[in-house]
């Protein structure tokens, strides 16, 4: 099989269990292993997939997708019907605009302060008479500053549908005056629909974490199982006080050996912000949805002149990466392969590719066989006309005795 032609220049090969031989098209989907993922491009241009029999060989289109985690938001009308104040705490009711049973479960807040340290109780009711807890001690928090723009403003909970809703806002900061107080600038409501993405864990092999109190940052350096573009990052933080610091994710881009050791050169994949308010379960999740490969991976974290955390328990994550192919009808007696690692190939141009929207939802799973190597040929080595050195100077002695010999008898005829 493997001296065959449509073998040629492809380094692995898998056999594809479960296509059927069949008089009418199907449809088949597969999971492509992140053994897999590792050794080809990542956009898959140099795979294959061929059904063969002892006289021929045909070549199965396919196409290849993830399912992303995705959030789509709805706005719902709602109107801002009333503000007041009681003591140290400062309420705002909404209203919605039209009467249908439509739930909200993301209220987007907006102030005209840029700094504050708030905490709030949502409530909601169907005629303002009795209301009913949302939300209770949830925290908002805005920073600005030469160094730092940080808001989180955003009241997440789960699905409701009433007509009113009363936000309260409890100001317990020590410098309380008629400058702090709460202005909101505008309430934007809305139903988050949230897809969650199809992931697969990538096993970490090694993870040490250093503090550099020089340059006043936490290094955590990864390196993982496989080499894969990574979708997620899950970082745990032990420490139960508020923090606030930039996070940077790094990829191991090449090393160069000097005298002093090896330099690795790392490149940055995403930057963002590790905060205690956005902290569920003790646990940041950071999408970095990247295309890179590699495994060998840096976190770092800006300490300033705080102290360092105590990180905690570290997931990576890649998204799935499904493949979907349509089989011809066939009255063959077929095998079917995955071919990969061919780098001489270019993307495939597949008809389904532009009609991704008729693949049926229920099709048949297939899966693939272990991995095989696939022998390559051989170039034939070109044999020198002297391999030993020996040869070589033998003969520009006997030159240069040649031509001694012939110098003298030039000399003596004159």
């Amino acid at each position: 099989m493997c001296n065959t032609i449509f073998a040629q220049n492809f380094l692995y090969k898998r056999e594809v269990k479960g296509i059927k031989n069949s008089k009418q098209t199907e449809w088949y989907k597969l999971e492509i292993p992140i053994e897999v993922v590792e050794k080809t491009n990542t956009d898959f241009s140099d795979i294959r997939i061929f059904g063969v029999s002892d006289l021929d060989t045909l070549e199965t289109p396919f196409l290849t997708r993830k399912i992303m985690q995705q959030a789509e938001n709805k706005q719902v009308d709602f109107k801002v019907i009333n503000s007041s104040k009681k003591g140290n705490d400062y309420f705002f009711t909404l209203e919605k605009e039209e009467n249908n049973d439509e739930s909200i479960n993301l209220i987007k807040l907006n102030f005209q302060n840029t700094n504050f340290d708030w905490k709030i109780k949502l409530e909601g009711s169907q005629n303002q008479n009795e209301w009913f807890e949302v939300l209770d001690e949830y925290r908002i928090v805005s920073i600005k500053n030469d160094f730092t723009d940080y808001k989180f403003t955003n009241l997440v909970f789960p699905n409701s549908k009433y007509k009113y809703y009363r936000i309260k806002i409890t100001d317990k900061s020590e410098s309380q005056s008629d400058n702090n107080n709460p202005i909101l600038s505008s309430a934007n409501v809305f139903q988050q629909k949230t897809v969650d993405g199809n992931f697969q864990n990538i096993e970490i092999i090694s993870q040490h974490v250093e503090v550099d109190k020089v340059k006043k940052q936490t290094v955590i350096d990864i390196e993982l199982a496989h080499s894969a573009p990574i979708d997620f990052i899950s970082l745990g933080v032990k420490n139960d006080f508020d923090y606030y610091r930039t996070i940077q994710f790094k990829y191991l881009l090449d090393s160069t050996q000097t005298e002093k050791g090896v330099i690795y050169n790392f490149v940055t994949l995403h930057t963002s912000t590790l905060s205690s308010i956005e902290k569920q379960n003790g646990k940041s999740d950071f999408f970095i949805n990247s295309s890179t490969k590699s495994n060998h991976y840096q976190i770092i974290i800006s300490n300033q002149d705080n102290q360092p955390l105590d990180i905690g328990n570290i997931e990576i994550k890649s998204y799935v990466n499904q493949l979907f192919t349509r089989v011809a009808p066939t009255d063959k007696n077929l095998t079917y392969f995955l071919m990969y690692g061919n780098e001489r190939l270019q993307k495939p141009n597949y008809d389904i590719v532009r009609f991704e929207s008729t693949i049926p939802n229920d099709i048949i799973s297939l899966e693939l066989e272990s991995e095989q190597k696939i022998p390559q040929k051989e170039v034939e080595k070109v044999t020198p006309l002297f391999e030993n050195s020996l040869w070589l100077w033998l003969l520009m002695g006997t030159i240069i005795l040649v031509l001694t010999v012939f110098t003298f008898k030039m000399m003596k005829k004159q």
